[in-house]
Parts: structure tokens; C-alpha cells; sequence
């Protein structure tokens, strides 16, 4: 972050010469002819060499802002910044005393404008605004004070109230900026990752193909074939995971409320999980509870399918338990627990992110957007998503549908 700030500020310094040029010229028009020549000479020949020599270090520090170190180079503009300021505030020291009451006022008003622009200058620095603002309300309070001592503690307790609101601006923009950083960062790792997780079944589809085109033999022709099929299934489930949780954070997700049963949707769901599972040597087991729930099937399907997933590849031996349940107030709870590797405590607090892949299973072509489909997708219908884990001791997954959407039927075990 400090790097980022750094280099944003040396880009900004760029171009203060040109600025503080026109101040000068700005302040000469106001001042003029009543500060003497040499005095107003004197005074811009070193607010210009100040922000000249901010812009020629700025212009060495941008090449090789990568191998310097960021909290030294931020203490070096500061110092800098703080010349700066006192240069710019040392006008009102100079030119004060000569000028007419009008004159005096306009200065004021153009240092304090100054200081503000300093938070964007700073880039919303909180330490260098403050140098740089201090020094430029120190040279214009000053003298106005030594000018109109009956106003001491107005101007003294004012100076401070907008100084300490500067320094507040630069924080709140300061946060925003480092939020700001940090989702450029989280996106070029997000894509980062798709590309390489995309990568690899497209490497496996190529070394596949070539097998075909060597003639092989049927045993291996049968093999070829059923593993591109596998292939194909992981890209095509990366791709609309990938769709549905770009619909999700766009608010594009279509949604449509109806009343539905849970527990025969999530029945023909795990039904499509039987040969999945048995494959692994698993066993689906269900404790449906007959109950009807208001809401959208398709999000409902899609998050219990993800979690029976999910279970069947992170369990090497044992069973997959879904449960379907009505609440005593009225709501349903949807469990799918496993018999699998489980959960630490540290990961718990990360699964649900996107990309997160805490201990990735065996041949899984997974992009780790599974569980963060079924966490958005639970606040897109108000439910409740929770995990309980241990490492070596399974894990339960359950979504508690909320009761104003709920009806519940008799209950009957099967």
C-alpha cells in the first residue's frame, strides 16, 4: 500500500512546477507593486526550486520505485512536502505586512484553498497532508495574527479545526484508496487463478487428442474417451460456475419464488450423485422430511448440489448424509454432512471466498467457487449458511431456510 501511495503521489509531483508556477504568477498579480522586487523575487525563486526539486526526485524514484524501500520513500516526500509548505506559506510572511486589508484577505483565501488541494496532491496521504497543510496554515496564520492580534484565539482555534479536517479527508480517502488497492490486487490473483485452473484441462484435452490421432488401441481409445468426457464436465461446471457468479455480483442471478417441495428436489438430486459417489466406494444417505418451501428452486438445486459435491470430494471413505428438516418456527434446514477429511478452524473463516481452495482433492479441476455460489446464493434468499468441522472428523453443512417462507408438511422419516 505504502509503495502504491508513493507512486501515485511521484506521478502527481510530475507536474506541481507548472502549478506552482501559476501561484506564483497569481500571487505577484495581487501583490504587485506593493512587496518590494527583490523580496517577491527572492521568495518565488525558492518556491519554484522547492517544487522543481520534488519533481526531479519524483522523476529519479519512478523507475525503480520496485526496488527501493516503500516507508523510506515515503519519509523522504514528507520531508520534502513539509519544504514545500513552508515555502508556499512563507508568502503570507513576506507579503502580508505590505499589503492592504483586501489584499491580505485574498492571500488567506488562496493558502487555505492551497492546503486543501494538498490532500489530492498528497494522493490522500494522511501523513503527508499533514506535513504539507501544516506548514502552508503555520505562514498564513502567522503573520495575520501578528497583524490583528484581537483575533488570536478565532484564527488559532479555526486554523486548527480546518487543519484537523484535512488530516481527516486524507484518512477517509486514504482508506478508500487502500480498498481500492486491494481489490485490483484480488482481482489480477482471481484472474490469475481462472487462467490457470482453466489451463489445465485444456493441457489435458490437447495430450488426449493427440492420443486419438496416434491410433490407439480400443482399451485405450475407451480410456481416451471417458477421461475427455470427465474433462469436458469440469470445464463445463468452471464455466457456469464462473456465469453464475458474475450474474450474482452483477444482481443479474434470476430469481422466481414458488412454493416447492425440498425433499423431493433434494431426492432427485442426490439420486444424480449415486454413481458419483459410488464410484469413490460412498454411500448417499437420505433423511428426507417431507416439507414445502417458498423460494427460487433453481438457487435451492444449486446450492444443494454444490454441497453434495463438495462432500463426495473431500470424503475418501464413508457417507454422505443429506437431511431435510422443518423448523419448529415454521423454517426448513437443508444438512449434507460427510464422513471426509474436514475443516480447521482457520480455513472455516476462508471457504466461502471465492477462488479458496483449502486442501484441493485429488484430480479435482475445481476453481474453489463452489461453497462461494452457495454462500451468495443463501443471502440471495435470506437463508442462513453454517459449518461445523474438525480435521479428521467430517464436516456438516446446513442452510436454514427462514420461516416466512416456509410451510411445513407431517413429518415422515424414510
Amino acid at each position: 500500500m505504502t509503495r502504491e501511495v508513493v507512486t501515485l503521489h511521484a506521478r502527481v509531483l510530475l507536474h506541481m512546477p507548472l502549478v506552482q508556477l501559476f501561484f506564483i504568477v497569481g500571487v505577484g498579480w495581487i501583490v504587485y507593486p506593493s512587496v518590494p522586487l527583490s523580496t517577491f523575487v527572492l521568495w518565488s525563486t525558492l518556491a519554484l526550486g522547492v517544487e522543481l526539486l520534488r519533481a526531479t526526485f519524483a522523476k529519479w524514484v519512478l523507475p525503480r520505485v520496485d526496488t527501493l524501500a516503500p516507508k523510506r520513500l515515503h519519509a523522504a516526500f514528507m520531508t520534502l512536502d513539509g519544504l514545500a509548505g513552508a515555502s508556499t506559506g512563507l508568502s503570507a510572511v513576506l507579503f502580508l505586512h505590505h499589503l492592504s486589508f483586501v489584499s491580505q484577505a485574498l492571500i488567506e483565501i488562496i493558502l487555505f484553498s492551497i492546503a486543501a488541494a494538498g490532500v489530492s496532491v498528497a494522493v490522500s496521504s494522511k501523513y503527508m497532508t499533514a506535513a504539507y497543510s501544516l506548514l502552508v496554515l503555520l505562514g498564513a496564520t502567522i503573520p495575520w495574527i501578528s497583524l490583528h492580534p484581537d483575533k488570536y484565539w478565532a484564527v488559532m482555534g479555526l486554523t486548527l479545526v480546518y487543519w484537523l479536517f484535512l488530516i481527516r479527508v486524507a484518512t477517509e480517502s486514504e482508506r478508500l484508496l487502500h480498498r481500492s488497492v486491494l481489490i485490483r490486487q484480488e482481482r489480477d490473483r482471481i484472474i490469475a487463478t481462472v487462467s490457470h485452473d482453466l489451463r489445465q484441462p485444456l493441457h489435458a484435452l490437447s495430450l488426449y487428442g493427440a492420443i486419438l490421432v496416434s491410433h490407439p488401441s480400443e482399451q485405450t481409445l475407451r480410456e481416451t474417451r471417458r477421461n475427455i468426457d470427465h474433462v469436458v464436465q469440469d470445464l463445463e461446471k468452471m464455466l457456469t460456475d464462473l456465469l453464475d457468479l458474475s450474474k450474482i455480483s452483477a444482481g443479474n442471478f434470476p430469481t422466481q419464488a414458488q412454493f416447492f417441495s425440498l425433499d423431493t428436489a433434494i431426492a432427485h438430486i442426490c439420486t444424480e450423485f449415486d454413481s458419483i459417489a459410488s464410484e469413490k466406494g460412498l454411500v448417499i444417505r437420505r433423511t428426507l422430511d417431507p416439507i414445502r418451501i417458498s423460494g427460487d428452486k433453481l438457487a435451492v438445486a444449486r446450492i444443494a448440489r454444490n454441497l453434495i459435491d463438495n462432500a463426495i470430494k473431500f470424503t475418501d471413505q464413508g457417507e454422505i448424509h443429506v437431511t431435510t428438516t422443518p423448523r419448529q418456527d415454521g423454517g426448513a434446514l437443508l444438512s449434507v454432512t460427510d464422513t471426509g477429511r474436514g475443516i480447521s478452524a482457520t480455513d472455516q473463516e476462508l471457504i466461502f471466498r471465492e477462488f479458496y481452495q483449502a486442501t484441493p482433492s485429488e484430480g479435482d479441476q475445481g476453481v474453489g467457487l463452489g461453497l462461494s455460489i452457495v454462500h451468495r446464493l443463501s443471502k440471495l434468499m435470506d437463508a442462513e449458511l453454517s459449518v461445523k468441522s474438525a480435521p479428521g472428523q467430517g464436516s456438516c453443512f446446513q442452510v436454514w431456510f427462514p420461516p416466512n417462507r416456509g410451510i411445513v408438511a407431517p413429518k415422515i422419516h424414510r
